[in-house]
């Protein structure tokens, strides 16, 4: 004979009420940022393991390409005077002169002045855009010198190794500014 229980709430249930079966509690709030946290640092340990194994097994990276990025700042060291060369007016260096003023005929004119001073001058143009400063362009360190003597020469200017200006056939370029001494 099959056994007696005693009856309670459960067995009541109205037919075609809503609740059916295993009743779970609603989901706590957040609870979706645990998942993610572990997906996160997962992938963060994957990524700091994949980049230490490349660091280890590749000859073309090293530690000291991170250096830079990672290193504390240090004092300045003392600053050194940096080795000028002497200013001399070298006949041999071709000079190209530029005007960059806006104005005409200004780089005829310097031209003209350089060459009165013993300077051997190349092409005289107008530059492609204006410049309010002048700059005395060299290609070779070798040439620092004559730079240096050509600023003289004209009483103004500031030099600058570049190779803005290697394809030409002058071994200075002079770019004629605003602040041109008429």
């Amino acid at each position: 004979m099959a056994e007696k229980t005693e009856r309670d709430q459960f067995d009541d249930l109205t037919p075609g009420g809503e609740r059916r079966g295993v009743h779970r509690a609603p989901k706590r709030r957040g609870a979706g940022f645990v998942p993610f946290a572990w997906a996160a640092l997962a992938t963060g340990v994957l990524v700091v393991g994949g980049v230490g194994t490349l660091i280890v097994t590749s000859d073309s990276i090293s530690m000291k390409d991170f250096e830079s990025i990672f290193a504390l700042p240090t004092a300045a060291a003392s600053a050194t005077p940096k080795a000028t060369a002497a200013p001399t007016v070298d006949p041999a260096s071709v000079v190209n002169v530029l005007n960059a003023t806006g104005e005409t005929g200004i780089a005829t004119a310097v031209g003209d002045q350089i060459a009165a001073e013993g300077w051997t001058v190349g092409a005289k143009s107008n530059a492609s855009e204006t410049a309010e400063k002048t700059f005395i362009y060299y290609g070779n360190p070798t040439l620092e010198g004559a730079a240096r003597g050509l600023a003289q020469t004209l009483g103004y200017g500031e030099i600058k190794l570049t190779d803005k200006y290697i394809e030409s056939s002058a071994q200075l370029t002079l770019v004629v500014g605003q602040d041109h001494a008429g």
